[in-house]
């Protein structure tokens, strides 16, 4: 683990969860002094009011591997930062451990030490999966005829017509007389496709299906206008030609992590996540936790580093 990015977003991901309602969590929070200069850049800090008491948690997070366990200096740092700016309670969480001198003036000065480090196979027996398998459906759009009726008055044909010309693929162009929300062409396109089922006659991972779909709105109470400046134009027909595809990866297991107490050996949270695939354009890691005594498992769908 090298992304000091991504152990900060773990940690914060895992004490929100188990805070009681009423916490606030931030992460990457920058001080500035009266000039207007950064003077300080928290990893975690964490708000709330406990009965009568307002409590303010700093969790400082440090993953420099080839920097090797982290030394007493850091705790100083961090005992001068809770003077400095009034917290109540300081966390160190360290992925390569902390030095013996560390360990020992860290709990002398009341910061609490954890640890997120590898696990070892063996010390999941609560997930077996040593992949994942991702189904992405896909429907592109190639081309679509919006269709209304010629009866139309002229002007507010011509209207009708300068509103495609302008349109681009992301225009909502489309208002439903049912929901009176407006949509796109693409997204009528994919509501056609998931209520008629048709990803189901698709082939998994094989080249994209063509399909053509003449859709007939004919419902008064349920149809497509075309706002223009002229008026409403009542849509009677679109013809859709795309294609669709499935498509399934196995993505194998990235990695075991455990966050515990370094002190108390208390295991705060267990992370198994899977190696970065492409979701929608995104580059995402999927991540199981189990936290907590109530045996509970949390799935959690990040953005892997590159697009952090």
């Amino acid at each position: 683990m090298n992304d000091g990015k991504y152990l900060e977003a773990l940690v914060a991901f895992v004490e929100e969860q188990m805070l009681p309602e009423g916490f606030e969590v931030k992460t990457n929070q920058k001080i500035y002094n009266d000039d207007g200069v950064q003077i300080a850049e928290f990893d975690v800090e964490i708000r709330g009011r406990l009965g009568t008491t307002e409590i303010v948690w700093l969790i400082e997070c440090r993953d420099r591997p080839r920097s090797g366990a982290a030394p007493g200096s850091w705790i100083e740092q961090l005992v001068g930062r809770r003077s400095r700016f009034g917290f109540n309670k300081v966390t160190a969480v360290s992925t390569t451990g902390f030095t013996d001198g560390a360990r020992a003036f860290a709990k002398q000065q009341g910061i609490e030490a954890r640890v997120v480090e590898s696990l070892t196979p063996e010390a999941f027996d609560w997930l077996k999966q040593v992949e994942m398998s991702f189904v992405q459906r896909r429907a592109d759009l190639e081309n679509a005829r919006v269709i209304v009726s010629d009866r139309n008055p002229a002007h507010l044909l011509a209207a009708f017509y300068r509103v495609l010309q302008s349109a681009t693929g992301t225009a909502e162009i489309l208002r439903s007389v049912k929901s009176g929300g407006f949509t796109t062409v693409t997204n009528a396109f994919l509501g056609i496709v998931e209520s008629q089922n048709l990803f189901d006659s698709v082939a998994t991972n094989a080249p994209p299906q063509k399909v053509t779909l003449e859709v007939t709105y004919d419902c008064d109470d349920d149809h497509f206008v075309v706002v223009t400046d002229a008026g409403d134009v009542r849509v009677e027909a679109i013809h859709f030609h795309g294609a669709l595809s499935v498509s399934e990866t196995l993505v194998p297991i990235g990695g075991k992590t455990s966050y515990r107490n370094l002190e108390t050996g208390e295991i705060i949270s267990q992370v198994a996540s899977f190696a970065p695939h492409d979701i929608a354009g995104n580059s995402m890691t999927l991540e199981f936790h189990r936290m907590g005594g109530d045996g509970r498992t949390h799935v959690f769908l990040r953005k892997a580093k590159d697009n952090s």
